[in-house]
């Protein structure tokens, strides 16, 4: 809009194209070229500051409430050029001082744009504006993007003008929507107001009674203010009576806010109006748990003598000390184990607690883990409550923090502790399958054919994990690979579970018995056979493995393959001798099996067979 006013403010020639004359009868006359549709004389004349022939024209009887081709009148031209003369003949004239233009601004809007882009200087445009108040311009109307005159002049940060319209009793809205008039000034400043912006809010301030604003999102007048970390504002709202411990929609006091978004100044001034520091958002952290992510020791320590509770814990059941530890901040930690936190509390309120010391082992800070270790952090605790259970050096392990494996052995860590499944540090350091971690462990354990409580040595998870690197080592070191599990299965079972040849070679070449039964009475062939695994089943019976051998219920390994379809294996085995005859304890047989199935070529080839 307001290049267009400025065009039509140098727009001189159309005085070239209209030439105005006034006869004796008062008439006027104009050259055929003018379209009057388009050009309004008047409003033009004024502009132009042609103002003796405005004058002509209004006192010829020209209609002063005639329109240009955008709905300017001459009273919005006067307002424009901020003519007081020129303004008050047209209303003399009967001028409407509430008439609009096609965007449905009245004079009074005019006086606003004209007072915002220094089109006129600040007396003169006070000066327009208190007169077309006092000639009844309605100061509520709205333009054509539904906003009031006020709303203008606020979104433009024009306070001077908005000063006026207040004091003359516009309207201010206080509704709950992006119109309400502080909000807006709120939506608009950065964090330090100047001295307009301040005196304006305090104006405000004094003229509304109702503070119980809040927007969409839960926020009040004193949660925008600490958004935009705008300490003045702050103090002023505080001053007013706003309640910093209303909540916004994810329940967080204006506290809460000001830590979250390191508003700090305002944090520290609202912990000495004695807010409350304990309260907790929908997200289960409370100012205390933000200091200490936001590493701000000086508002952590002032809260805490402010009734800040030391004990807290996050939603996730970890204490103050673990947060801070997790953050890194060794002068926090400091902070609070002066302030008699307990070092090695696990404290966990979902039964995987941790102590600092396994927070820092997690995080992989090594000076943080030294720390605490010099602090007397016990350093063989098992974390939680549940079958998932570890220590501190079991957590280096998983994370692969080489520095602060060495550290924890350093100091003392017990490599032969086992957590609730009965992993020990050798059994996580073989499960990671890095051979670095278990050559530093390997001299610290008591045993190397150590069993946990399922049964299982270092080499069946070794197998298990699948590592033929870590078992030749493991074997190199002695361990022995004939022993067995709760279930009776040694280490080369587990490498037909697995499908892996070169383990299962490299087991059979160290020793293992390759016609050992586990408890349910199966061979090593009946497992090649039920897994279909045609290279383990030839190097068993490459070296006489017995084809016929009965588990407890009876079956062979020519059953088991018949049953799975496994047409190779069962191939295999009547190439070799496999009796397919034997039926199992329920009587049934291979071909049973196979028709039981539907396996039409497993049928034919033990039909042939027999």
């Amino acid at each position: 809009m307001l290049d267009g006013i400025l065009d039509l403010l140098i727009d001189k020639q159309f005085l070239s194209e209209i030439q105005l004359a006034k006869s004796r009868s008062g008439t006027l006359i104009e050259t055929p070229s003018e379209k009057p549709a388009q050009k309004n004389l008047l409003v033009y004349s004024i502009l132009n500051r042609e103002l003796q022939t405005a004058r002509t024209l209004i006192h010829s009887g020209f209609d002063v409430n005639s329109t240009d081709k955008i709905g300017r009148t001459p009273l919005m031209a006067a307002v424009t050029i901020d003519n007081l003369e020129i303004a008050k003949l047209l209303v003399e004239k009967k001028a409407n001082i509430n008439a609009v233009d096609h965007q449905k601004l009245s004079a009074i809007f005019y006086a606003e744009i004209s007072s915002f882009y220094g089109i006129s200087k600040s007396n003169e445009r006070i000066a327009m504006a208190e007169f077309l108040i006092q000639k009844g311009a309605n100061l509520n109307v709205k333009n054509s993007n539904d906003e009031t005159l006020l709303h203008c002049a606020m979104k433009k940060r024009n306070f001077d003008f908005a000063e006026l319209l207040i004091e003359k009793g516009a309207q201010i809205n206080q509704s709950n929507d992006d119109k309400n008039t502080l909000a807006m000034i709120f939506a608009r400043m950065d964090n330090n107001s100047d001295e307009k912006e301040l005196e304006f809010i305090k104006l405000l301030l004094n003229k509304i009674q109702d503070l119980s604003y809040k927007n969409s999102e839960g926020c009040n007048y004193l949660c925008q203010s600490i958004h935009k970390g705008n300490f003045p504002i702050t103090k002023l709202l505080l001053e007013k009576g706003i309640n910093p411990d209303e909540k916004d929609n994810e329940s967080r006091t204006a506290l809460l806010i000001a830590v979250e978004e390191k508003k700090f100044e305002i944090a520290k001034y609202l912990i000495e109006k004695e807010v409350s520091v304990n309260v907790r958002d929908e997200y289960g952290r409370n100012p205390l748990i933000y200091a200490i992510q936001y590493r701000q020791k000086e508002i952590l320590e002032l809260m805490l003598t402010k009734g800040g509770d030391i004990h807290t814990k996050n939603d996730n059941g970890y204490n103050l000390l673990a947060i801070a530890v997790e953050n890194g901040d060794q002068s926090i930690v400091e902070v609070l184990l002066e302030k008699g936190l307990n070092i090695n509390d696990l404290g966990s309120v979902n039964m995987r607690g941790k102590t600092a010391l396994m927070a820092a082992v997690e995080s992989g800070n090594e000076s943080m883990v030294k720390y605490l270790l010099e602090k007397g952090a016990q350093i063989d605790l098992l974390s939680g409550k549940s079958d998932y259970s570890r220590s501190a050096i079991m957590m280096a392990i998983q994370s692969g923090h080489i520095g602060i494996i060495k550290l924890l052995l350093e100091r003392g860590a017990n490599v032969n502790l086992e957590d609730k499944r009965g992993y020990n540090a050798f059994i996580y350091a073989i499960e990671t399958g890095n051979k670095n971690v278990l050559e530093l462990i390997l001299p610290k354990i008591s045993s190397i054919n150590s069993k946990n409580r399922y049964g299982k040595t270092p080499l069946i998870y070794s197998v298990e994990y699948g590592s033929l690197s870590i078992t030749q080592l493991l074997i190199d070191n002695g361990s022995d690979v004939l022993l067995l599990d709760n279930n009776r299965q040694s280490a080369i079972f587990y490498a037909i579970l697995k499908g892996n040849f070169a383990v299962f070679k490299l087991l059979s070449e160290k020793g293992a018995d390759l016609n050992t039964v586990d408890g349910e009475g199966r061979s090593l062939l009946i497992y090649a056979s039920n897994r279909g695994d045609k290279n383990i089943a030839e190097y068993l019976i490459q070296k006489g493995a017995d084809l016929n051998t009965q588990d407890r219920i009876g079956k062979t390994a020519l059953m088991y393959a018949a049953d799975k379809g496994f047409k190779d294996i069962v191939k295999l085995l009547l190439e070799k001798g496999a009796d397919s005859k034997i039926s199992n304890n329920v009587n049934m047989t291979a071909l049973q099996y196979a028709e039981k199935n539907g396996y039409k070529e497993i049928i034919k080839l033990l039909t042939e067979t027999k």
